[in-house]
Order: C-alpha cells, then structure tokens, then sequence
C-alpha cells in the first residue's frame, strides 16, 4: 500500500504542478512565506447573526502562486472545547470546522466551497444560479489539519485547475472572490470574513475581491478506472476497464471525455417508501457528472432542467433493466462575460434496447449586477419513438437587499403527435436588515409541460403563490434561557388550469436555542379543504377537507460524545382520521474516529388515503417503521470502513374503497390487506492513496418484501427472508486513479 501512496503522490505532485518547496502543506503553518501573506481577521457572528465580534480569534491568511491559493486558518480554541469527530467525505459533521469559499470569475455566477474539519474530514460544493447549493461536486484539492495548546490550524491547497475560469486580459480580470467561514460547534457559533453567510441570498455577490495571478497554462489529467463485480446469487463476474480524460487546452476551457465509462456508484441511495403519484428525485455521485456541472444547473424545488440519473438509467423497455453508456463529452468555455457548455451522452445497444440519445447546450451573459442565460435539452429514445426537446431561460438581478431571479420553461415532445407545452418562475427576495428576510414566490406550470425525458418535473398543471417570512430575535446578553427564536411564517396558494383550487398551505415553525445550543422545534401547519388533482393518477380529481398539524422536536447539542434528536408528530391525515409518528436519532462518538449513528421512527395512522394507476381510491389503517444504522470507522488518515444498514415496512389493513359519490360506493368489497418492505445492507472500505484516487471495495446485499392478505408475514420472517433470499448480493471492486 505505501508504494502505492508514494507512486501515486509523486503522479499528483506533477498534475498540480511544481510545488515550491517553501509551502510544507502539514498543518503547522510554520514556512517563511506564510509571514508575507494576505492576512485577515476581521471576522464576525453570523449564526446567530448579531454582527458581532467573536470571543475567540479567527485569523486567515492567503497566497497565490503559480500552482494555485494556498489558505491558512489560526483557530482560537482550548483544547477541551474542541470537536474532533470523523465525518466521511460530503458528509454532515459535528467536529469544529472551516470554510474557504471562492468565486474564480469574480462576478458572482459560482461559487465553489471547500470545507475542513478538526476530525480531518472534508467536504466540498458549488453555489449556482439563485444562490443553490449542490453538494454532489469533487474536486482535486488537499488539506492537513494541526493542533496546538491554544489554536488549531488547517492548511488548505486549491490548484487553478480545480476549474476553468475566465482570461487574464487586464487587471480586472485577475480579480477574484472569497469568503472564509469558521464553526465553533462547542458554542454553537459561525465566525465571518466578509459580514456574509450561505443562508443570505446575496451571499454569491457579497464576497471579498482580491487580486491575485492567474496562470495560462494547459493542463491534462487521465482518470484510469478498473472495475469488477461479482453477482452471488448468479455465480458470474463483470469486469470493466475505462478511463475520463480531462483537457483544458486554455485556463478557461475544459474538455471531459468518457471513455468506455464506469458509471456506477460505490454508494447506495437513500431507502424511500413513496406511494404518491410524484416522482423520487435522486441525486448523482458519477463523476462525469459532478464534474464541473454547475453551468448545467438550472432547478427549483419543483423541477430540474437537467437530471442527469435518466443517462444511463432506466431502459424504455417493460422490464426498465438500466443501460450502459457508452461514451460521453462534456466542453466547457469560461469568459469575462459569456459562459459556453455542451454535454453529449450516448447510451448503449444491447440486449435488443435501442439506447438514448441526450445532448445538452448552455449560454450564459453575467455581470456583476446579474445573469440572462438559456439551456437547451435533446433527447432521443428511439426504442419507443420519443423525442424531446426542453429548454429555460433563466435571469437573476441583484442589489443590496433586492434578488430577483427566475427561469421560462418550455417543452416539446414528438411521439404520435406534438405536444407543447411552457411555465415560469419567479422569485422576488427582499432582506430589510440582517435578521428579517421575505421571500416571494410565483409559478405556473401548464397542463403540457413535460420536462421528465431528461429532466425532473413534480408535477405539471399549477399555479401557485408562496410568500415566506424569517424573523430572527436575539436577546441582549446570556441571562436569557433561549439565546435565540427563529420565526419562518408560510402561505401558498394554489390552482390548476382546470380551475380547481386545490388545498393552500399555511405554516408556522418557531425554532429556538438555549444557551447550550440545544435546540426545540415547534412547527404548526394547516391545508385547507381543497381539490387533490394527483393521487388519482390522471384521473378525475377529488375534493378533500382541510388538516392541521402539529410537530414538537427537540435536537441536542452537538459538542459531546452524544448527540440526538426526538421529534413528536400529529397531524390529520386521509379523510377525516388522524396519525402520530415519533422519531428518534443518536449519534455516539466510540472514538473521535469511530461513529455510530441510527435513526428508529413509526407512524401509526387510522386513515390512510391512497390512489391507484386505474383512479381508485383506498382508505387503510397504516403502521410505518423505518430503522436506520451507519458506522464510520477511520481506519488511518487514509482510509476508511463503513457499514449502513436501512429497513422499512409499511403495514396496510382494515382497507375500504372511498368515493365523493355515495351512490357508486363499494359497500360490498373491500381492498386486500398489504405489506411492503425493503432491507439495504452495505459494507464499503475506502482507500484514497492520492487526490481523487481511490480504491473501493464494496458489498451489497438487499432484499424485499411484498405481501398480500394471506401472503403477510410477521416482520421477524420478512427480515430472515430478505436477508437468505436478496434480490441482490454484490462484491464489487473498483479503482480510480488521477494522472
């Protein structure tokens, strides 16, 4: 293993280029250059956000060479008042942490976030369009963490080929933006430079300039992979070979080739039980398409223009087995003013499928005051005689306390006949001073919009309003129980085209924080009596009276060995019944290397009200269980082990048909009892021997269940059965290297 590190530590010392020898990354911050670096300590809170000095000292400092920005944080701390816990990577972590945010343009279009952490985790993102954070991102970039008696240090390294970014061509353009962040999780604080923080939506604009030399150089990195996968249950082995080669012929082009690629994951999504008639969007850890893939972003909480989970996903066959792609190409061009991207996927022929065909094209004008862009989608499915075309223009206009931002949406789709279809969204954010911030939302999708070819569409056929208000209070000194109260009011209004006002939503949630930095949610909503246009599935819509609810949740303070949460949950549900849920989370530290984390929730509802593909409608008495066990193991600075364990079952009885016409009700049958369960188990060792270079190895096995009447089993048997007859039990090896 360790000529295997060294080999490959040499590789990544080439890619980023000849390192001077002056800079030692290894925490310590110790060399002589360090002395004449930009400084900057003029941080200040801005969680809570009182703009006030900080207790303890923050101190930052930067260098730019050749290579890229070297940054390094000084961090004021006692030792026992540090957090060290391991987080893997991307991963939400409760260690002390620090945060370097850059702008390479210098005009607010992206932002890419670099995060470390005392228990030597990391993360990392990009803040797109509309201030919209997507953490799916990697990039090639290295840190070491340093302890001292009195302050911690972390010492970071970002090389200028981490992306592409604009010329050199003046002065100007050598600008860029930055913004450095500390949490002291012990006091339950965020530390600022600039006065600034992710949670404002002019955070994008509100960074500090800095001048510093960009190169303008080529670069070429090769990314090798092998994989192999063994399918237990078939007794036969798949094996792969590849590669993505990454050019980038000028400091603001970039060209990405996938090669005969790999488009697995070593992760496994999230277990959802979702029995609604809307889709489970599902996030992307490919590389080729986390790479650099923020100019394609362009989504809101309802839709995304490009889901980039259809390539390569689902075939347009009965069985929707997946397809193999088999090459991919994404270009990227970077300007002063103008941004350029296009992204071409070919799927595979095989097994008699016809794969699809996606291209994907990207303009965007920017400035520092605002955006005007258009992407524009293509997508072939040949196997079934589809094609699509979907498209936005999206534009954002800032001030000082005024955002405004919104995207056109348009669609085409051609199978039998024709059909067009448009939608918009508009958003105008208002923030009157630092602790209040208004948000006004206005949509409208039409009946014909159809964005799911290539896309992610919730639903179509809305109008709707949102006007969201957040109110923060902050009592004057500690002698206050709760050292903060947070107050988020929401209303929204709705319809469809048919003219039907369907049910509006109010929400109150009051989050306050004590003086330990425990926190107690208390969460009040209420929909009105309304017409539901979507659990029929296309058929007609149905007319429902009005619910409230009420959550009570209590979250612990994260500095300890443990931390947890307890939420209580009561709400009406169905037609006129009622469901409680109780939830409970813990996450104990064994070590600062070695966490455990599970989650146990249940539901228990006496009207379930639920929809079927041929417009029925059914009414159940529900038991919903899920438990949840992950453990993350820190084997060395290098490598890592990890297990997850997830497990649901929906228990549905006592069922009866429902219908708003009396004289049509089924009095004389009744639905069949179900049960549906799903069990994911995985076991994962991680080796990273050089900046995006790893080794995996991977065991999966699930399993699941459905029942029904006399097929339901007791969820003692139903776990032995998934777990001796999985659907899948997997081992699978991969290895990826960065030249």
């Amino acid at each position: 293993m360790k000529i295997i590190k060294y080999t490959f530590w040499l590789s990544s010392i080439i890619f980023f280029g000849s390192l001077r020898a002056e800079i030692i990354l290894d925490g310590k911050i110790d060399e002589e250059d360090w002395r004449h670096a930009k400084t900057y300590t003029s941080f200040v809170v801005t969680s809570p956000d009182t703009g006030e000095k900080p207790k303890v000292d923050t101190s930052v400092r930067l260098l730019s060479r050749a290579d890229g920005l070297y940054i390094a944080f000084e961090n004021q701390q006692a030792r026992i008042k540090r957090s060290r816990k391991y987080s893997a990577k991307d991963q939400h972590t409760s260690a002390d942490f620090n945060v370097v945010s850059i702008d390479f343009s210098g005009q607010g279009d992206s932002v890419f976030e670099f995060v470390t952490t005392l228990g030597n985790g990391s993360m990392d993102g990009v803040y797109a369009q509309g201030n919209q954070f997507n953490d799916d991102w990697e990039g090639a970039w290295d840190f070491k963490v340093y302890e001292g008696d009195h302050y911690w240090y972390s010492e970071i390294f970002i090389p200028w080929s981490i992306a592409p970014f604009p010329k050199s061509v003046d002065d100007n353009s050598s600008n860029i933006r930055v913004y450095f962040g500390r949490y002291n999780i012990g006091e339950g604080e965020q530390y600022s430079f600039p006065d600034t923080s992710s949670s404002r939506q002019d955070f994008m604009q509100s960074l500090h300039l800095v001048n510093v030399s960009k190169p303008d150089k080529s670069t070429f990195s090769l990314f090798p992979y092998a994989s192999a996968t063994h399918d237990i249950n078939q007794g036969g082995s798949k094996y792969k070979l590849g590669a993505d080669l990454l050019w980038k012929p000028s400091v603001n082009q970039q060209v990405t080739v996938a090669i005969n690629p790999d488009f697995g994951q070593a992760e496994s999504d999230e277990l959802i039980a979702n029995f609604s008639a809307v889709e489970t969007l599902h996030s992307d850890k490919r590389t080729f398409f986390t790479e650099n893939q923020n100019l394609f972003v362009i989504k809101d909480t309802r839709f995304e223009l490009l889901n980039t989970r259809r390539m390569g996903g689902s075939s347009d066959t009965a069985q929707g087995a997946p397809t193999d792609i088999n090459s991919a190409i994404k270009y990227l061009n970077t300007g002063q003013k103008l941004d350029l991207g296009v992204i071409a996927v070919l799927e595979d022929d095989s097994r008699g499928v016809l794969g699809k065909k996606f291209v994907s094209s990207r303009w965007l004008l920017k400035n520092e005051q605002g955006y005007l862009g258009q992407m524009v989608n293509w997508v072939d499915r040949a196997n079934i005689d589809r094609t699509a075309i979907t498209s936005a223009v999206d534009f954002g206009y800032w001030q000082e306390k005024v955002h405004v931002d919104g995207k056109i949406l348009f669609s085409e789709t051609r199978q039998n006949t024709t059909s067009r279809g448009t939608g918009g969204i508009f958003n105008l954010k208002y923030r009157a001073h630092r602790q209040w911030q208004t948000k006004l939302a206005i949509v409208w999708l039409d009946k014909e919009l159809e964005l799911n070819d290539m896309g992610y569409l919730a639903r179509n056929n809305l109008k709707e309003i949102d006007l969201t208000t957040n109110y923060l209070y902050i009592p004057k000194g500690d002698n206050h129980f709760f050292r903060q109260y947070d107050l988020q009011v929401d209303t929204t209004y709705k319809s469809n085209f048919d003219n039907e006002n369907l049910a509006q939503d109010y929400a109150i949630s009051l989050t306050t924080k004590t003086q330990n930095n425990a926190k107690l949610i208390a969460n009040f909503t209420y929909e009105s009596s309304g017409y539901d246009d979507l659990i029929t599935r296309d058929h007609d819509s149905v007319f429902l009276p009005g619910k409230q609810g009420y959550l009570i949740k209590y979250v612990s303070p994260y500095g300890g060995r443990l931390s947890y949460s307890l939420d209580v949950n009561y709400m009406q549900e169905g037609v006129e019944g009622w469901a409680n849920s109780v939830g409970l989370s813990l996450d104990y530290a064994i070590t600062d290397k070695a966490i455990i984390s599970t989650g146990v929730s249940r539901l228990k509802s006496d009207d379930w009200l639920i929809g079927s593909d041929r417009g029925e409608l059914m009414r159940y008495h529900r038991n919903f269980d899920q438990i949840s066990v992950n453990f993350l193991w820190a084997l060395s600075e290098d490598q890592e082990f990890s297990f997850k364990g997830q497990w649901y079952v929906v228990d549905a009885t006592e069922g009866e048909y429902y219908t708003t016409t009396p004289q049509v009700k089924r009095e004389d049958e009744q639905p069949i009892d179900f049960k549906q369960s799903q069990l994911s188990l995985q076991l994962r060792y991680r080796y990273r021997f050089a900046p995006l270079s790893d080794i995996y190895l991977v065991y999966a096995r699930n399993g699941k269940f459905y029942g029904e009447g006399d097929m339901i089993k007791n969820n003692r048997d139903i776990i032995s059965q998934q777990f001796d007859k999985p659907e899948d039990n997997l081992l699978m090896f991969k290895v990826r290297v960065m030249y």
